[in-house]
């Protein structure tokens, strides 16, 4: 009887420990979930919220709220957050905790985002009635979340009349040229439009291409993510009218600086800061140069402006320097935000995208002139089905402001994202068909350049000819170093973490001298001793993982740091948890022993201004 009873106890005991376990291993995805939410990771936050999901928290009005709010940051897939917000909007509460494991309930934001939803999926009606929902909710909206879910009401009345009377429009997908399985995006020519740049989704990072016209034909498009020396973070902005500059928006988390790079001998060289007065501690996103390259148009949210991000001008003076920034002001600018401005060949036309002008949802299109006295007209939007009720944003006009480039998220296109040639048709022609343009496909080498030399015969027409070259060898190129994270009492790898490593064994693999330091952290919950233990398991996780990679293991010299070495703060001054700074000490860091001629940078971790410890 004895023996039956003792069977049955570790029975019960097996059970109860694995069930906690379990626990764990969801709270650990929930906490990694909030993490990549906060970096506004938003597909790396979806898979992580769908573990939790689909462990039992199907009802968990929190969880589908994040899922909603994931899918409707995620092109191409914001119809998806429909029913999660549906469902998440029935259960809301004033005492919401943003960031706990144990919250049940939802924000008010609930009903705003099912809103945006049901307008972005063209259930008009519903989407009214979901942000009046929320303007009369017990859970009293702020003023400015008032106004903007009124203004989001006359944007679903407009958008009801615009769909009953749409423009007729002629849609051209450029092709397998410039477009591939992934994200396609941001295009944009030089003025004599002979040249043109855009960006590709690569499985790691994001690359920058470049592609001319040759004999009127587009050659191969050439990865100049090297030449530009950019580390996955430069986004193509605009090209200088005849072609030589490149414009490109460098994003670092919470920060975007806008950068030059000059094109010279066939290639393009690194990328240069436009300095301090264009350039500052808050948020430059995009950039457009005129015609004459005397005038930069730009986007920022410095303080001083109508609100959210604003459209600057600068002038380029005689010594090489740019100017003050002038705010283009109120008839440009809103209270919202104001995006990817394009100054068009004539030098006085500018097309912009704009929150808060009078669009029909979202980010919509519109163009203004600059007048004789200097001040700009009232801005006026194109029509649908070129604006829509989702978001449309870097819209580059062609030379004679007959059509544009802009990219689409469309299911007979060939990738997540296309780019797409796009313009308003006469009313009396017939709605030309959207159909890809079949090419010869091109195979995608990323990190492979092609230099264009350029030949000049005695008497005769420049004539440009494309020569392959092989892949950068060491030390053309500039490996970047990141840190990696982890959740809460945890030492597993994430994917993400798993794919800044599997680059980092590259390098290492690539020189074969260089040696690193891998020092793990922890954040000041728990004892010094425990988290000495978690820190000393993370930087050996991270070890085994790069060994794994073939890397030896006297190459890699682990410490571990507990809690001494946080670089974000754990506690507010008042003594309530700082979930999102603990977030940044629970991390693997490396320390260069031996560079071994290998171009590295290291990365820096992101903290937040606001959370950075003292």
């Amino acid at each position: 009887m004895k023996k039956r009873v003792s069977i049955l106890l570790f029975f019960i005991l097996s059970g109860f420990l694995y069930v906690s376990a379990q626990k764990d291993l969801v709270r650990e995805d929930f906490f990694d979930a909030e993490f990549f939410l906060a970096e506004e990771d938003y597909s790396e936050a979806l898979f992580s919220f769908q573990k939790v999901y689909n462990a039992g928290f199907q009802d968990n009005s929190n969880i589908n709220y994040r899922i909603g709010v994931c899918y409707l940051n995620i092109p191409g897939q914001k119809e998806k957050a429909i029913p999660y917000l549906e469902k998440a909007s029935t259960n809301v509460s004033e005492n919401y905790k943003e960031g706990s494991y144990n919250e049940v309930f939802a924000p008010a934001d609930a009903l705003l985002y099912l809103g945006n939803a049901y307008r972005i999926d063209n259930q008009l009606d519903k989407a009214i009635e979901s942000y009046n929902a929320f303007i009369n909710s017990a859970v009293k909206p702020s003023p400015a979340d008032i106004e903007y879910a009124n203004q989001q009401i006359e944007s679903c009345n407009r958008a009801k009349l615009a769909i009953k009377n749409p423009s007729p429009i002629f849609k051209e997908n450029m092709g397998k040229r410039f477009n591939t399985s992934l994200n396609n995006f941001q295009g944009v020519l030089a003025g004599d439009e002979n040249s043109m740049a855009f960006m590709t989704a690569q499985k790691f990072y994001d690359a920058a291409f470049f592609v001319k016209k040759i004999n009127g034909n587009w050659s191969n498009p050439i990865n100049i993510t090297p030449q530009i020396e950019s580390d996955g973070n430069q986004y193509v902005s605009s090209l200088s009218f005849d072609g030589s500059q490149l414009f490109l928006v460098r994003i670092n988390n919470f920060d975007g600086d806008i950068l030059v790079s000059d094109y010279s001998m066939g290639r393009w060289n690194p990328s240069r800061s436009l300095g301090k007065n264009i350039n500052t501690k808050f948020f430059e996103s995009h950039a457009s140069i005129s015609p004459d390259g005397k005038t930069l148009f730009f986007t920022s949210n410095r303080t001083g402006g109508s609100g959210g991000m604003d459209i600057y001008s600068s002038s380029l003076s005689e010594s090489g320097d740019w100017s003050t920034p002038v705010n283009l002001g109120t008839s440009i600018n809103t209270p919202l935000n104001e995006e990817t401005p394009f100054i068009c060949a004539d030098g006085k036309t500018l097309y912009f995208s704009s929150q808060g002008h009078s669009t029909i949802g979202g980010y919509d299109v519109f163009f203004s002139e600059l007048q004789d006295n200097k001040s700009w007209s009232a801005p006026q939007a194109l029509p649908y089905p070129i604006n829509t009720t989702d978001d449309e944003l870097f819209f580059f006009p062609d030379n004679q402001q007959k059509g544009g480039y802009l990219t689409l998220y469309d299911a007979s296109g060939f990738g997540e994202g296309d780019l797409y040639y796009i313009k308003v048709l006469p009313q009396d022609e017939t709605v030309a068909a959207v159909q890809p343009v079949i090419e010869t496909p091109v195979v995608e080498t990323p990190l492979v350049e092609e230099v264009v030399a350029e030949v000049v015969p005695e008497k005769k027409p420049v004539v440009e000819e494309v020569v392959a070259v092989a892949e950068p060898k060491a030390p053309s190129f500039k490996y970047f170093i990141k840190p990696v994270f982890f959740g809460f009492d945890s030492y597993s790898l994430t994917e993400t973490a798993k794919e800044k490593l599997d680059e980092l064994a590259k390098a290492l693999n690539d020189y074969p001298l260089l040696s690193l330091e891998v020092r793990g952290y922890t954040d000041a919950l728990g004892d010094y001793a425990y988290n000495q233990m978690l820190s000393e398991k993370r930087a050996k996780a991270v070890n085994d993982y790069l060994i794994a990679k073939g890397i030896s293991t006297d190459r890699l010299k682990l410490k571990g740091f507990s809690e001494s070495e946080n670089i974000a703060i754990n506690n507010f001054p008042d003594g309530k948890d700082a979930l999102e700074g603990r977030k940044f000490n629970r991390r693997v860091e490396f320390r260069i022993l031996e560079l071994g001629g290998a171009l590295l940078l290291i990365e820096e971790v992101p903290v937040p201004e606001q959370l950075k410890a003292n």
